[in-house]
């Protein structure tokens, strides 16, 4: 098994540590070695754990190579393996009440910190409610909040932030969210018989910047709020990393069970890019009287870490509201469309925590996108049928299966730039510019490959050069350069104050010297020179990671020629759901439906 092992590691089909960590499980028991490749591996994947059937069924690194499968079976020398007693016998599984490496209870195998995170969760969110003692007969400021007589979950979610030390806001793009999130912090500060400390936070510098915008535009905070409240009680919102003060060396956190925030009121934002051992992480950093509020869509794309956190946490919104607060509820509003359902051991100690926002504001004048992106998570063939015919309004769908179609792909996408090369040619304000090209953005899957970003971004810029649209390349530090050419910064720095994900435009300074500018979040630009620039790609088209928490008039969404394990429906729904306006995809009728089908086993 060894052998086999180190073969599959020189054929990149599991990495150097999963094969290091097989070893250090069992450097003689085959089975165990093998157990212990996979769940490594796997929870490199998102995996919390791996079921049994996992093993039974043969899915070994989920490869449907079967040749290797044959491999693996014939070293195992074994007709048939009895996983269950191979597991119970090996000193380094148990059942959780001792530390060990992995933990195998209820036919699951953990690696012991996940199996760990999750029951640490899981107790958090079992809680037994506590209603705080705001009064319930006075609902004069909400309905100053909410004047509208119809049932309304903002409303709702308001509600449960109120009464709740935990509470989660769910919602697609649209149903708003952010809107939710500043009448949070209004209904808040007002029902406080104390001064409170109010931090927003979220797991990436976009978003954090996204929430900061947010504060300083909203209306209605400024008219319930003066300046000085403001100030008073809202810290600058930060990433979670700089909240927890984790080290990016060391990945320790300087905000921990001995070291607590000092805060009354934690709100995370794009919390579906949370996994399981950052939420465990920012439990176990609030005191007990610490109120924490998490906002986000469940259908967009799973951490990148391991377990999806908010999808598991959506799946109770099935239980409904307990008795008790649907009397609350509707003591607040009449509101008669509340869901209960009966015997469900004591899930509605979760489920009471949850709201669900439904009603779409965003998409009102253009449905469209939000039909499609429905269509996704409900697997609607016939709305994919309408899509393939280019039936949809502001949707449109081009095959890519050849060499003249995908040609064809380059020169839609470069006039798709024309407005913004345009304002450029008449040197019209850097602001004008960018605002132009935060208008329309390219969205790839993958970063290699012909249809990835690394070749998409080399191949515009060849042809815009060809075609005299980009009139002159600079050299600067082994990098080409011109005016015009977008970047997106890869990693946080301090030092010039750039976030991972902001994106920038090149052009020239005053003594014809190239900088680089960005738009902050007070609409004033920041002039970077482009030599002082490290860790940024080319901008043309970024990935659909890294638009999350974006929005875009028009996306153009690439798919791979390739059915790869990347592409899932999340992907696509979250690359769709970026457009607020207008949508095209360019990709392969075969690939787009097989991923919308393609189902993984569940991670919990």
């Amino acid at each position: 098994m060894k052998k086999l092992l180190k073969n599959l590691v020189k054929q990149q089909i599991i990495r150097t540590i999963d094969f290091i960590f097989s070893q250090f499980i069992s450097k003689k028991n085959n089975i165990i070695m093998l157990i212990a490749a996979c769940i490594s591996f796997e929870s490199n994947n998102g995996y919390l754990f791996l079921p049994i059937k996992y093993f039974k069924k043969n899915n070994f690194f989920s490869i449907r190579n079967k040749k290797i499968i044959d491999k693996i079976l014939c070293i195992l020398n074994i007709k048939e393996v009895n996983w269950l007693l191979e597991l119970s016998q090996h000193h380094a599984f148990s059942n959780g009440k001792t530390i060990t490496p992995l933990v195998f209870i209820e036919n699951k195998i953990y690696l012991y910190k996940i199996w760990k995170s999750k029951k640490n969760i899981l107790k958090f969110l079992y809680r037994k409610n506590i209603y705080n003692q705001f009064d319930l007969n006075n609902f004069k400021f909400l309905n100053e909040l909410f004047p509208k007589k119809e049932y309304n979950a903002q409303k709702v979610a308001v509600v449960l932030s109120l009464i709740h030390p935990i509470t989660f806001i769910l919602g697609g793009p649209g149903t708003g969210k952010t809107t939710t999130i500043i009448k949070i912090i209004i209904a808040l500060i007002k029902y406080a018989k104390k001064n409170i400390i109010i931090q927003l936070s979220a797991p990436t510098g976009k978003a954090t910047s996204r929430l900061i915008e947010v504060l300083n535009s909203s209306k209605i905070l400024n008219v319930y709020l003066s300046t000085e409240e403001k100030k008073q009680f809202l810290l600058k919102p930060v990433t979670i990393h700089k909240l927890l003060g984790i080290s990016k060396t060391s990945d320790k956190a300087s905000v921990n069970e001995k070291n607590l925030l000092n805060i009354d009121v934690l709100i995370i934002d794009e919390t579906s890019m949370i996994d399981v051992l950052m939420m465990n992480r920012i439990l176990s950093s609030i005191k007990n009287n610490t109120k924490i509020i998490f906002i986000g869509d469940p259908h967009q794309l799973s951490p990148i870490g391991i377990g999806s956190i908010l999808k598991k946490i959506y799946s109770y919104a099935n239980n409904g509201y307990s008795l008790k607060m649907i009397s609350i509820l509707k003591k607040i509003k009449q509101y008669t469309n509340l869901y209960h359902k009966k015997n469900t051991n004591n899930t509605c100690l979760i489920s009471d925590k949850i709201c669900i926002l439904k009603k779409n504001y965003r998409f009102k004048n253009n449905p469209e996108i939000h039909v499609l992106a429905n269509g996704i998570n409900e697997n609607k063939k016939e709305i994919f049928t309408k899509l393939f015919n280019n039936l949809i309004k502001n949707i449109f769908f081009y095959e890519t299966n050849c060499v003249d179609k995908y040609k064809t792909m380059i020169k839609k996408i470069i006039f798709y730039y024309a407005e913004y090369w345009n304002k450029i040619n008449q040197k019209r304000q850097i602001k004008d510019v960018i605002k132009t090209f935060q208008k329309y953005q390219i969205l790839c899957v993958v970063k290699q490959g012909i249809y990835g970003t690394n070749s998409i971004n080399t191949i515009l810029e060849k042809t815009m050069y060809n075609n005299n649209i980009i009139k002159k390349y600079f050299h600067i530090n082994n990098q080409i350069w011109y005016v015009g050419k977008p970047i997106i910064i890869k990693k946080n720095n301090k030092y010039l104050n750039l976030s991972n994900g902001e994106i920038g435009i090149t052009n020239l300074d005053d003594y014809n010297k190239l900088q680089v500018c960005f738009l902050k979040n007070n609409n004033i630009i920041q002039y970077v020179p482009a030599d002082l620039l490290e860790d940024y790609e080319t901008a043309w088209c970024i990935t659909v990671h890294k638009s999350q928490g974006s929005e875009f008039d028009h996306i153009t969404l690439i798919l791979p020629d390739k059915q790869l394990e990347i592409l899932n429906k999340e992907i696509l729904y979250t690359a769709i759901t970026r457009s607020r306006k207008t949508l095209s995809i360019f990709s392969n009728k075969k690939i787009f439906t097989t991923t919308i089908e393609k189902q993984r086993f569940s991670i919990y």
